[in-house]
């Protein structure tokens, strides 16, 4: 504590008795009053004193007590205390602590007790004593800001704030109540670095995000990480209950302390009180006042303040930078991994974290893993979910959540109730969103929920909007209120999993499904005619990729065409069936026979049996799943039906592609039969153009004529066919007639140059991503390499070709590449572990799978036939028996060697 007698020199000069007598009354006032307090007199510094206490209360006590004593015998005084450690020497107290005292004593006014913040924090509760805040101020020679306070209580000069200016920098003073954080904030060190770095080079930056997302939290560590740097200078505004522009400024008022003033607005007000000084103001929830954006801009005249907003839209004004801050990093779909790894993701790191909170003993485990990976992508890492999701693990177990997460609003309820009410369910979160859109900016919202996995700009307007609207307005609205994202990259607009289910809600809520439905499906049916085109015209690959980006839509148009056509409308059953047909080449790309037979079938199967061009394709499309899946006789039944409906319905499309499928059906049945469905189709593909079907029926001329010995009529058909299918780009094509060709140089013992087309062939398969038609090529290759004595090499492409029959889930063609390996086996001179293998083989290979077979031949057959030759009749049945018990894995280890 120091203490200074205010105008002792001037009194002794002109009434020197007087002013001994006040000296002696200020001196037994300072003796008795810290005596009672227990203080300690260090110095007598003339007309002042400086002392300690064992305790800040009874300092400040003692203070009071002397103020009080010396003001009613008209003696003035000054006092500054404050806190801190000390060095005491033989001649007196030094450190910083003593400085800063002194410095706190020095903006005294006669009758007043000062204190620094330190002191305030420690007394500041007290019920005999009460602290007016006179502002920040930095001290000489001290290195941070001190907030000053004047003790108030009876008998005690309070001074007006204003009679400091001059004796110190004065800082504005904001005040420092960050919202307490209670929970560790996850997964956003990424961010607050982007955010600090945009904080430092921007005047204004907006938050912007999905409800839920976590905007809040993070404003609010940005705003505590950054107060060192502007020396704790940093007022957060919470704006959520302010609805009208108005309310603005009062609010931003009201937190910062400014009270209205004659000939001054608030504003001025508030400009005025930060001035030129580092400041920091973080407004939160922004977006239902956005309209009041222009007064952000105006506060941007203090030129050292910093403004952070969030806000579901940006402000849109010059002087701002927005930051959209994205859901956490999922972990992939597999949920494969062990839980450090999976931990990695700061998704399941929150999960987690909060799940213990809610439930002390929950771990991540190897046997929970995947059942916590499903709950962080199905809420799309939106932190809010995963924290509503974690808190009902308090009742509901884990496996029983994630069963439940397909309404997901209905499910994440209840969260925090020290939280604002639309954080403590997600469905109120989206509400709060959705409330602040305009009525044709809601319909919008709601009508895109239609979609499935996204959209394209070209595929949304004619789907959702209606002649005349506002639709790019709106759009750019639900964007910018972060209700709908669009990628960077793809340019696609897409929502988030809980929010498209509120906005299916909705959709379904408004009597407006049906149509919205019905309109998704002929746009997407649309677009299954252009993905056919573009696979058997020139640009194959990008319709392929299309297909792949839109499966959700094309899907959700499927099922919605067959709901309606079991409910009796006829022309959704052509349709239907039409974008069965349409798909029928991107589904076996793809390995999607099972999804082709399907859908083909139920929609032949509901439709009216009239013989249409719809029912021609979608026969065509059951027929190659049933022959991928070895239904032989039953693709051939389905061809020959889709054949004739097209011949009597004029199709020349569908007549040339049956024809086509009939040529391979007979492969190795009849191919003398099989030859001239080819001739059929090569004739009529190209006599109407169809260069795409010339070349495929050319490539299954080329298979027939090996078949049948013809060699050089096989290259012939297979040369003529490769040679269209370069120039149109067709990968899938142009892998069977380089495989076909790979297969006749074999036969002529050109072991090379067999290897080489093969691999030719598998790199035009790798381009367009036809995993099964991969599965084949490798197996064939590995026994080109098989043949030439390459065992190793043939190993490897008999693993290959396993992992993408294991891709496309088939168990037949696992078992067929097995055989290979087993193979293998006899070549190296393991005869008995090849004949167990085969066994082994030989079963799953008798299983329903994808598998396209083009030959009789089965790789590594005739050496597997060699090796069971080798061994005795007992030795051959004890293989067989124990190679009839082993699972796929385990006849796998046994090739591995392990």
């Amino acid at each position: 504590m120091f203490t200074d007698m205010v105008g002792y020199t001037a009194l002794m000069q002109i009434d020197e008795r007087a002013a001994i007598d006040k000296r002696k009354r200020y001196a037994a006032a300072l003796q008795a009053n810290h005596d009672a307090g227990g203080g300690t007199i260090v110095q007598r510094l003339g007309d002042g004193s400086l002392s300690m206490f064992p305790n800040a209360i009874d300092a400040v006590r003692s203070a009071i007590g002397m103020q009080r004593e010396l003001g009613a015998q008209d003696v003035p005084v000054r006092i500054g205390i404050h806190l801190g450690e000390v060095i005491i020497e033989p001649t007196g107290l030094v450190g910083d602590a003593v400085n800063i005292a002194s410095r706190i004593e020095s903006f005294a006014v006669p009758g007043s007790v000062m204190v620094s913040d330190s002191v305030h924090d420690l007394v500041q509760n007290r019920p005999d004593v009460t602290f007016t805040s006179l502002g920040r101020f930095r001290l000489k020679n001290v290195g941070r800001p001190f907030e000053i306070f004047a003790a108030s209580a009876d008998g005690i000069v309070v001074p007006d704030p204003g009679t400091l200016e001059g004796k110190g920098e004065r800082f504005a003073t904001l005040p420092g109540n960050l919202p307490a954080s209670t929970t560790l904030l996850l997964g956003r060190d990424e961010d607050l670095t982007a955010l600090t770095e945009l904080v430092s080079q921007h005047p204004v930056v907006t938050i912007t995000g999905p409800g839920g997302v976590g905007k809040t939290s993070a404003m609010t560590e940005l705003g505590r990480r950054l107060a060192p740097e502007f020396q704790g200078r940093v007022a957060f505004v919470p704006l959520a209950e302010v609805d009208t522009p108005d309310g603005f400024v009062p609010a931003i008022a009201e937190t910062l302390d400014v009270k209205e003033a004659e000939g001054r607005t608030l504003r001025d007000g508030i400009v005025a009180l930060i001035a030129d000084k580092r400041a920091l103001l973080l407004l939160d929830n922004l977006e239902q006042v956005v309209a009041a954006t222009p007064e952000v801009a105006r506060l941007t005249e203090c030129p050292a303040l910093r403004i952070v907003t969030t806000s579901r839209t940006p402000l849109r004004i010059a002087a701002e930078r927005v930051y959209a801050l994205a859901p956490l990093p999922l972990p992939p779909p597999s949920g494969a991994g062990d839980p450090d790894s999976l931990r990695s993701y700061p998704s399941v790191a929150l999960f987690v974290e909060r799940a213990r909170s809610a439930s002390p003993s929950f771990e991540l485990t190897e046997r929970n893993a995947a059942a916590v990976t499903s709950v962080c992508r199905r809420l799309d890492g939106l932190p809010l979910a995963l924290e509503l999701a974690a808190a009902r693990l308090r009742a509901v177990p884990l496996d029983a959540l994630v069963g439940r997460l397909e309404k997901a609003l209905d499910v994440l309820t209840s969260g925090p109730r020290d939280k604002p009410g639309r954080h403590q369910a997600l469905r109120a979160t989206i509400e709060w969103s959705h409330s602040l859109l305009t009525e044709s900016e809601q319909q919008l919202f709601r009508r895109m929920a239609v979609f499935s996995g996204g959209c394209t700009f070209d595929d949304l307007e004619p789907v959702c909007s209606d002649p005349g609207g506002s639709f790019l307005d709106d759009l750019s609205a639900l964007v910018d209120n972060a209700l709908v994202q669009r990628a960077e990259a793809s340019g696609r607009f897409g929502m988030l999993q809980t929010i498209a289910e509120f906005a299916r809600e909705r959709l379904e809520a408004s009597g407006e499904a049906a149509e919205v439905i019905t309109r998704h499906a002929s746009r997407y049916a649309e677009l299954g005619g252009s993905i056919r085109d573009g696979i058997e015209g020139d640009d194959q690959i990008g319709s392929v990729e299309r297909g792949m980006t839109e499966e959700g839509n094309l899907q959700a148009a499927l099922d919605a065409l067959l709901a309606r056509v079991r409910a009796g409308e006829a022309l959704a059953g052509e349709a239907g069936m039409q974008l069965c047909g349409d798909l029928w080449m991107y589904w076996h790309i793809r390995g999607k026979n099972l999804t082709a037979r399907e859908y083909a079938t139920s929609f032949l199967n509901a439709a009216e049996a009239e013989p249409t061009v719809g029912r021609a394709g979608a026969l065509i499309t059951a027929g190659l799943a049933s022959w991928v899946l070895g239904q032989i006789e039953r693709s051939n039944e389905e061809w020959s039906d889709a054949h004739r409906i097209a011949t009597a319905a004029g199709a020349d499309r569908e007549v040339c592609i049956a024809a086509s499928m009939l040529g391979l059906g007979h492969l190795g049945i009849d191919n003398a039969a099989g030859l001239s469905w080819a001739d059929e189709a090569i004739e009529r593909g190209r006599t109407t153009g169809f260069h795409w079907a010339e070349a495929f029926a050319s490539s299954f001329a080329g298979l027939l004529h090996a078949a049948e010995g013809d060699v050089d009529a096989a290259s012939a058909s297979l040369s003529h066919a490769a040679a269209i299918q370069r120039r149109l780009q067709d990968e899938e094509g142009l892998g069977v007639s380089l495989g076909g060709l790979a297969q006749l140089a074999l036969a002529r013992e050109d072991l090379t140059g067999s290897v080489d087309l093969y691999r030719q062939g598998l790199a035009a398969f790798e381009a367009i991503g036809d995993r099964a038609e991969e599965a084949r090529i490798l197996d064939e290759l590995a026994s080109a390499q098989l043949r030439i004595g390459d065992v190793a090499a043939a190993r490897r492409s008999f693993f290959d070709s396993i992992r993408a029959y294991t891709d496309i889930a088939s168990v037949r063609g696992i078992g067929l590449s097995m055989i290979g390996l087993a193979a293998c086996e006899a070549v190296e001179g393991r005869p008995m572990n090849a004949a167990t293998m085969a066994a082994a083989a030989e079963g799953y290979a008798a299983q329903e799978g994808i598998v396209n077979v083009y030959s009789e031949e089965t790789p590594g057959r005739e050496f597997v036939d060699r090796a069971r030759a080798e061994l005795s009749a007992a030795d051959l049945a004890e293989a067989s028996a124990n190679g009839s018990s082993l699972t796929i894995e385990e006849a796998l280890d046994l090739a591995r060697g392990d």
